[in-house]
């Protein structure tokens, strides 16, 4: 029996982690909406993995064991016992359970894959349709100078910069015409004109003197100096090194009035984590400010927005204002891309007030985007008053899409507003705050 080379074993275990990865990316699209809506993500730190059942990948595993022959057990034989071929072999059943009976052990067809959340969104950005690292090259840019370096040489410039062998180089070749320039101008011989250059410093009209005043050859061979003028002197040409930087800023906005339960709130935290994961997919640099609200507004690190308990009345346009400053003073739409994302119920003291806040961040401040999720549990029909609002002040209609109420205007409309009534709306109103078309600066 031929022995198997190391070099086939390790490409065998090539293929096997191939077919893992993909059993491990046909799992992540079935399990997809249950993912997105895990309560344990949002409050995830670094490097925290979700548990995905996947088929296992069994590998055959031959052993030495007993065969009957003529009813006898033998030893040495390899196989299950009698049998013949096109049998079907059966199942090996979990331990402690008997063949043929019902028992409370689970199989061994699947098990657990921990999977970062960090792979499940590179994932989801392959696979489900949404901006890729691509998007980068069609998006604002920031310039940054990193370093410098050296390309090429010029004939001008600072003379820290001067590039001594190239300017040498030029100065020997003038040496060298001076000196044809004088035998063929006097007739002198090599020596003589050679030290009648050495006398004048290089000098061409000094050396034809000398030379006419009968000067003396002083050396006995040519030793060739650079003779340099300023059109000989060659400089370093040095370039700055500069990278371009995708910048954008978040402003995650969530109601956490009285009327904003617990529930409410775990959805509205559930968008905000994969809207901002994806973002710091999408950008090289994103910086995202969090603002929570009731009658006032203030800003929380994001350990406290996700913890932050509900009280006090709601006036969403207090948000919006504060959002606004810090846009204004900090993120200017010239050089930041800015995206804004708003979660409530929908109850608003304050509608147009809110109104006139949300048309200044489009009209005035231009915003990229302005998104609106209104978190709705209570399964009432009607509308709150602040999507009403938004119908109308903004020239955006209601429509429904993969059975998500969506809010939205024609194609290049900076506002999407969406309706939330229960977990499985999260996936799809992701996927609507993050279509393709939506992220064009």
């Amino acid at each position: 029996m031929p022995v198997r080379r190391g070099s086939e074993y390790k490409e065998k275990g090539k293929r096997d982690a191939k077919r893992h990865r993909e059993k491990q990316k046909s799992a992540v699209k079935k399990e997809i909406r249950r993912v997105v809506s895990d309560s344990s993500i949002i409050t995830r730190k670094k490097g925290k993995k979700v548990k995905i059942p996947i088929r296992e990948i069994v590998i055959p595993d031959f052993k030495a064991g007993s065969r009957q022959d003529n009813g006898k057990d033998t030893r040495g034989g390899i196989g299950q016992g009698k049998g013949k071929q096109g049998d079907e072999i059966g199942r090996r059943p979990g331990s402690g359970q008997e063949p043929g009976k019902p028992g409370n052990v689970p199989g061994e067809d699947y098990i657990e894959s921990e999977v970062d959340i960090e792979e499940i969104i590179e994932m989801m950005l392959e696979d489900l349709g949404l901006p890729n690292l691509q998007k980068k090259e069609a998006l604002a840019k920031m310039e940054a100078i990193t370093g410098y370096k050296i390309s090429g040489i010029r004939k001008s410039g600072p003379s820290v910069l001067l590039e001594k062998k190239r300017t040498s180089k030029q100065g020997i070749g003038r040496f060298y015409a001076y000196l044809e320039s004088l035998k063929d101008e006097t007739g002198a011989d090599d020596l003589t004109c050679y030290t009648a250059l050495r006398e004048s410093d290089g000098s061409l009209g000094e050396a034809i003197a000398l030379i006419e005043e009968g000067i003396k050859p002083k050396y006995d061979q040519v030793e060739p100096f650079p003779i340099l003028s300023n059109e000989d002197l060659r400089y370093m040409n040095v370039k700055e090194e500069k990278s371009y930087h995708s910048n954008a800023v978040i402003f995650a906005m969530m109601d956490v009035s009285a009327s904003m339960t617990t529930d409410k709130k775990y959805l509205a935290r559930s968008m905000l984590f994969w809207i901002n994961e994806f973002l710091k997919k999408i950008y090289e640099h994103v910086e995202v400010r969090f603002i929570v609200h009731h009658a006032r507004a203030w800003l929380v690190d994001e350990d406290s927005f996700f913890k932050t308990g509900e009280s006090g009345g709601t006036r969403c346009a207090e948000a919006y204002r504060l959002a606004r400053s810090l846009i204004e003073s900090n993120y200017p739409t010239s050089s930041w891309n800015v995206y804004l994302f708003h979660f409530s119920d929908g109850e608003d003291w304050e509608v147009d007030a809110t109104m006139r806040e949300a048309k200044k961040l489009i009209n005035e401040v231009k915003v990229n985007m302005l998104g609106y999720g209104e978190i709705r549990l209570d399964g009432r029909p009607f509308s709150s008053g602040l999507k009403i609002a938004f119908e109308k002040e903004l020239n955006v209609k209601s429509t429904e899409v993969n059975g998500l109420n969506v809010l939205a205007g024609v194609k290049s409309h900076p506002f999407l507003g969406v309706v939330i009534k229960e977990k499985d709306h999260i996936l799809p109103a992701v996927q609507e705050f993050l279509k393709k078309e939506r992220w064009k600066s």
